[in-house]
């Protein structure tokens, strides 16, 4: 993000068109972020920065090398107080911010990540969730700091293997060295990134050094360019428009970094070396004043304008008008400007002769971003900051109160989950079975059954759907502990309990039939695959769901089944809602409805596989959940002064108790067993 432009050295002393080149970079992932429908790949200047970087370090690490001297404690030196100064102001500012507008439950995440930006291991950090791209980590203000992380690695190693690569015996054989790393960087980043291992390929520098190599080796092994203007400029378009086709060609849906990152990369060396010994024609807009001068600011820029747009987003409680995206931006810009100006270009000179305390001193003040995250992280996100009243409502969680004992993410599935007969009977009459939904809807099922003097048995696993047969594969975490040997052993309960009249399967439907569609910050795209094959054939859960429901008929169990389809998983978690706009002394109106559109696309294609099942089992009955609480363009989440929601996709207890009853009563007394998702209708009344 900072590479040295303006710092004597070779091979640029100073070259205009690498500042209007940095522009261009900035300038497309500002654009990316603040209007991604715009721009759907403007996150590949990223790597336009990665490949500007590597050229110019190389060239002064390896030209100063090969003069005898270069310094290590001068380079660092130079890179502290080029990096450090903006870096601290502008994060320092932003977690100023977050603990203005952050809830504690944010703002102890937010924490951990500023603890590893004041080491530059936010890259890493970031691994532990799933992916850039991922909703969850986009709502972190420091999300951008992966790249300096990355920057940052890269510079403290690279010297280290520029010296081995200089002695005299490998010196000849240094850019040969250098492309076999490139080649070998690459592969690994495609081999991730084809393997459903994204993240670490994206985040990590192993995966990404091809990319400062790309540069690096312009600098290592150049390339006379061809005398011919006209080629030259060909070129230059050629480079330019390859990084344009990437931001207008690529999205968030492709396997990235690997082959897809080559033409971003490739058009920024390409446009470098054009531009060796003097400006090409066709870069002369790169080089205009109005290019220059973003490219200049780019790395304050660069800082500033992601927190701007994330704590927006956070303040306002909902995604940021066009108006309000605009202003942020232009705010980004100004700041951007004053930090370069007052901050940036006072520190930049390196004092002669360089001296270890100087370095000392430096790198001190990311001492102090250590400090304030280890603050918030201790803290849990300072709760003190808060009125007493507020700090009570964001501990408060209205999930089952059974939850922590019967509602396993890993382990057996709990024998003792029983409600109204002995912990350990065998003979209940309602069987509950799924994942968290079941865990979420199992008070309301034992208020409808206490109603009866039926007793309840909860079975409930994370991840796991009441489906047989069935193995849940996670990202990153590969198959779900249990979910293959927890259904075999509820068909076993089944079958040795003569006295079971009701069974309830319940499940986050959505995330099983279709794991393309995901906004929920906090879960994986869980995909089925089928146990018989090996766990290795995707398992389609509308014929999952028929085998589950032939195997339990197959018991010879009288029970009925009842299946629950889709709760609606809305885009925002209603009650932190409420709570921030208390926090914010706002009126908490929006967070009563939620827009339907996405909760009802995600919903349709299981509800569709669940119709298709139970064509085949019509003495199935069946609630619709998303249809009971949807109407066509909002969700409500508030009935009768009551919180339905927990989070942002299960019921709460307190909603489930209110509802789920209801529901029973009219699924299991429909003339229809298993109707089809009837049409929405308007939502029930909020009073």
């Amino acid at each position: 993000m900072a590479g040295d432009v303006g710092i004597p050295g070779r091979p640029a002393d100073h070259r205009r068109d690498i500042d209007g080149l940095r522009a261009v970079a900035v300038l497309a992932i500002v654009a990316y972020h603040a209007f991604p429908q715009w721009i759907p790949g403007g996150f590949v200047g990223v790597d336009v920065f990665f490949v500007i970087s590597g050229f110019l370090i190389t060239g002064i690490i390896a030209g100063e090398r090969d003069e005898g001297r270069f310094s290590y404690l001068r380079f660092y030196l130079r890179r502290a107080r080029r990096i450090v100064p903006a870096y601290v102001a502008v994060t320092a500012a932003v977690a100023a911010l977050a603990a203005w507008v952050m809830l504690p439950y944010w703002l102890l995440n937010f924490g951990g990540a500023l603890i590893a930006s004041g080491l530059f291991l936010t890259n890493m950090w970031f691994t532990q969730g799933f992916g850039y791209f991922w909703p969850g980590a986009q709502r972190s203000p420091l999300l951008h700091l992966w790249s300096m992380g990355v920057e940052e690695q890269f510079y403290l190693l690279w010297p280290l293997l520029i010296a081995g690569l200089s002695l005299p015996w490998v010196r000849r054989w240094r850019p040969v060295i250098a492309a076999i790393l490139l080649v070998v960087s690459l592969a690994a980043a495609q081999w991730l990134s084809a393997h459903n291992e994204a993240v670490w390929s994206f985040f990590l520098l192993p995966t990404r050094m091809w990319e400062f190599l790309m540069g690096g080796m312009l600098a290592l092994a150049p390339v006379a360019r061809p005398r011919s203007g006209r080629v030259i400029d060909a070129v230059v378009v050629a480079g330019l428009g390859l990084i344009a086709g990437s931001c207008f060609l690529l999205s968030d849906t492709v396997a990235f970094p690997g082959i897809w990152a080559i033409p971003a990369g490739l058009g920024a060396a390409l446009v470098i070396w054009a531009g060796q010994n003097r400006l090409p024609r066709a870069a002369a807009p790169l080089a205009s004043r109005p290019m220059v001068a973003v490219g200049l600011i780019s790395y304050s820029l660069y800082l500033w304008h992601w927190p701007l747009l994330v704590l927006g987003r956070v303040y306002v409680q909902a995604p940021l008008s066009l108006a309000q995206t605009a202003a942020a931006v232009i705010a980004s810009f100004g700041l951007a400007a004053l930090t370069w100006r007052f901050v940036e270009q006072p520190f930049r000179r390196v004092p002669a002769p360089a001296r270890k305390r100087d370095l000392a001193l430096a790198l001190s003040p990311l001492l102090l971003l250590v400090a304030a995250g280890a603050l918030f992280v201790v803290t849990r996100g300072l709760p003190q900051r808060l009125p007493p009243a507020l700090r009570r409502s964001v501990t408060v969680q209205d999930f089952n109160p059974a939850r922590d004992r019967c509602f396993v993410q890993s382990g057996p599935i709990p024998t003792g989950c029983r409600f109204g007969t002995a912990p350990t009977a065998s003979d209940y009459d309602v069987l509950v079975w799924g994942d968290s939904h079941a865990d979420a809807v199992t008070p309301g099922v034992i208020a409808w059954a206490q109603g009866r003097g039926w007793s309840v048995r909860e079975a409930t696993r994370g991840g796991c759907p009441p489906l047989t047969d069935v193995v849940s594969v996670a990202p990153k975490r590969g198959p779900l502990p249990g979910c293959r040997e927890s259904g075999p052993a509820i068909l076993k309960e089944i079958a040795a309990n003569p006295a079971l009249k009701l069974i309830v399967m319940s499940g986050r439907w959505p995330m099983y039939a279709d794991p393309s569609v995901i906004y929920d910050p906090d879960s994986p795209a869980i995909r089925l695959v089928d146990a018989r094959a090996g766990g290795r054939a995707v398992y389609p859960l509308d014929q999952a769901l028929n085998r589950t429901l032939d195997t339990i008929a197959a018991t010879g169990t009288h029970a009925r089944v009842l299946v629950v389809g889709p709760v609606p998983e809305l885009t925002f978690n209603p009650r932190e809602c409420i709570d921030q706009a208390t926090h914010l002394g706002r009126t908490p109106y929006a967070c009563w409805d939620a827009p339907a559109r996405l909760p009802m696309i995600r919903a349709r294609k299981a509800e569709t596989a669940i119709v298709a099942a139970l064509a085949k089992h019509p003495g199935v009955a069946v609630v619709w959940p998303a249809h009971k609480l949807c109407a066509e363009t909002t969700c409500v989440t508030l009935l009768r002064r009551t919180l339905l929601y927990a989070d942002d996709d299960h019921l709460s207890a307190t909603g489930a108790r209110m509802l789920v009853p209801g529901w029973m009563d009219e699924a299991l007394n429909a003339p229809s067993p298993a109707p089809a998702p009837p049409p929405s209708g308007p939502p029930p009344p909020r009073r």
